[in-house]
């Protein structure tokens, strides 16, 4: 298994960090939140039975918007394509499990919240 996780992009619950990840659109005078997520990551994140994504990034961005008053909106990426979302603006941050090492001063990081290594 590729040696990819030390989970970031998120859980810091403080305002400016994660508004520095992108810009926050409205719609109908509600600020929303679009986190950009691997759609096949389970557990972090993936589509259950009933079709609706979900998963423990996508349950952690949900209290995120939920303690900042936005509404999320989980946009499954092609994981490929995730700088030009981003640089885009198709989506505010990229929340899923992304490797820092050797991308520092290439992206806004928060502070992780799993160490996913191997030993």
């Amino acid at each position: 298994m590729k040696r990819m996780l030390l989970v970031l992009l998120v859980c810091s619950l403080i305002t400016g960090t994660l508004t520095a990840c992108g810009s926050k659109k409205k719609q109908s005078g509600i600020t929303t939140f679009t986190v950009g997520f691997d759609a096949e990551f389970p557990p972090y994140g993936y589509k259950d039975d009933n079709g609706e994504y979900v998963g423990f990034d996508l349950s952690l961005a949900q209290e995120v918007c939920k303690r900042n008053g936005w509404e999320l909106v989980k946009q499954p990426i092609d994981w490929d394509s995730k700088d030009m979302e981003l640089s885009s603006g198709t989506i505010d941050c990229i929340w899923n499990g992304f490797t820092m090492n050797g991308r520092e001063s290439d992206y806004t990081w928060t502070t992780p919240y799993i160490d996913n290594s191997q030993v």
